[in-house]
């Protein structure tokens, strides 16, 4: 049955996980936690049944959950399950973090960005180990990396994502640039020269909250390094690595270079992210750098002749020839208590969740992006299919700060977006802030 529920009045912005990510375990309470769990494992049973409670901020799916929930127990009559989706993830972590700290952690719940701490602290399960390599082999390898560590995987996956440039097609002819001719970055910029002698802004972009710059910086990493790994070492500050690095000083300079070829909107450190899909459908910018759930947020916002024509490309190149690395991690995600009593029916609700028959329709009625590569090749939304067919050609990198403090990096980074830092001394800060943020 449906569990109470508040409903945001806009579709889920990945930019608002980061808000308010920093803290670690002793902010969690998770030093109490495991002491604090009650031998029945909080809300066991009703009726008889095993309760398995689902804890999210996911409105994505409002209209699915209940169909979903309806079928799974017609076949499991001895499980009942209490779905409840809050607001935001604002509204969301009170209630999870003191769930945690009392010990009674829903059966399944949105990690948010503290998969890997909880993980660690032993309030989610192991999913490697209680569902399989054969279950999880499934999903896109940058999905499945965010919520692994030390060879262990505390989440899976529940919707992907991906950016790239979303594009008037009239505004780009009425400039002279030909849909095709933007492969690089130095492609873009002599594009967004063009687009401002029309009397436009080139690309909407948002860095406010400061985090949100870490969307647009953290695939140049890749593209500089060739190395999808690269941003997953250091994110969890392996191998020696830090932001001082020499690729994450060059990422800089590219990012710069960019910055001051005039791409961006002036104040992108002072747009929101509801702000920039309306500078692009009020036509006052060309283009969008945003994120795979746009599509659900221009169909009901934009005048429907403009969500009828503006189309997608992938994010530059760093050079012709070379790989279009694109964002591809889950915003949204599951993680299963490892205390319940009820984890073996938690465990057989999310196996159903990701059925065939199950997770297809269900991302494709919410136009939603999946994290599995069997739905992926089974999307309908043209725009959502082209971006996804990004990813399963390989193109997806990781994007999403995961490691202890590292969300703290998006601070001095915007340094680089509102002109007032140069790499090197930004490289520098954005280091001693994580290692600030992080206890160290």
């Amino acid at each position: 049955m449906q569990g109470d529920r508040q409903l945001p009045s806009t579709p889920f912005r990945r930019r608002t996980l980061l808000k308010g990510a920093l803290g670690g375990a002793a902010a969690l309470g998770l030093g109490s936690s495991l002491a604090a769990c009650s031998d029945d494992g909080g809300s066991s049973s009703s009726g008889g049944k095993a309760v398995v409670r689902v804890w999210s901020w996911y409105s994505d799916q409002e209209d699915q959950f209940p169909k979903l929930i309806e079928k799974f127990q017609a076949a499991h009559s001895n499980i009942t399950i209490e779905n409840r989706i809050f607001g935001t993830p604002d509204q969301y972590l009170p209630a999870l973090q003191a769930a945690v700290a009392g010990g009674d952690v829903p059966e399944i719940f949105a990690p948010h960005t503290r998969a890997l701490t909880y993980g660690t602290g032993g309030v989610s399960a192991d999913l490697k180990k209680d569902l399989g390599d054969d279950f999880l082999k499934d999903f896109f390898d940058s999905a499945n990396q965010e919520y692994t560590l030390d060879g262990k995987q505390y989440a899976v996956g529940w919707m992907a994502q991906t950016f790239g440039l979303f594009y008037n097609p009239d505004l780009l002819k009425k400039a002279g640039v030909g849909e095709d001719e933007i492969e690089t970055w130095d492609d873009l910029i002599a594009a967004a020269a063009k687009i401002r002698a029309i009397g436009k802004h080139p690309v909407a972009l948002s860095c406010n909250p400061t985090t949100s710059s870490l969307d647009f910086f953290l695939p140049l990493l890749t593209q500089v390094a060739d190395d999808p790994t690269f941003y997953l070492k250091l994110d969890q500050l392996q191998d020696g690595l830090t932001y001082e690095d020499p690729k994450v000083v060059q990422a800089l300079e590219l990012n710069q270079k960019i910055v001051k070829g005039g791409v961006f909107q002036p104040g992108t450190t002072g747009t929101s992210g509801d702000q920039v899909p309306q500078i692009f459908y009020t036509e006052k910018s060309a283009m969008l750098f945003n994120g795979s759930w746009s599509p659900q947020g221009l169909s009901k916002d934009a005048p429907p002749a403009f969500a009828k024509k503006y189309k997608v490309m992938k994010t530059p190149a760093i050079a012709p020839g070379k790989r279009h690395w694109c964002a591809n991690q889950a915003g949204a995600g599951w993680a299963v208590s490892e205390t319940s009593k009820n984890k073996d029916a938690a465990l057989e609700f999310l196996r159903f969740l990701y059925s065939a028959d199950q997770y297809s329709p269900t991302m494709n009625d919410s136009n939603s992006m999946p994290a599995t590569k069997s739905a992926a090749a089974r999307i309908e939304l043209p725009i959502m299919k082209q971006m996804t067919s990004w990813l399963l050609d390989g193109d997806g990198c990781p994007h999403i700060p995961f490691g202890p403090g590292s969300v703290a990096a998006g601070d001095p980074l915007s340094k680089i977006f509102d002109g007032t830092g140069e790499p090197a001394a930004v490289a520098k800060e954005m280091q001693q802030a994580v290692q600030n943020a992080k206890g160290g």
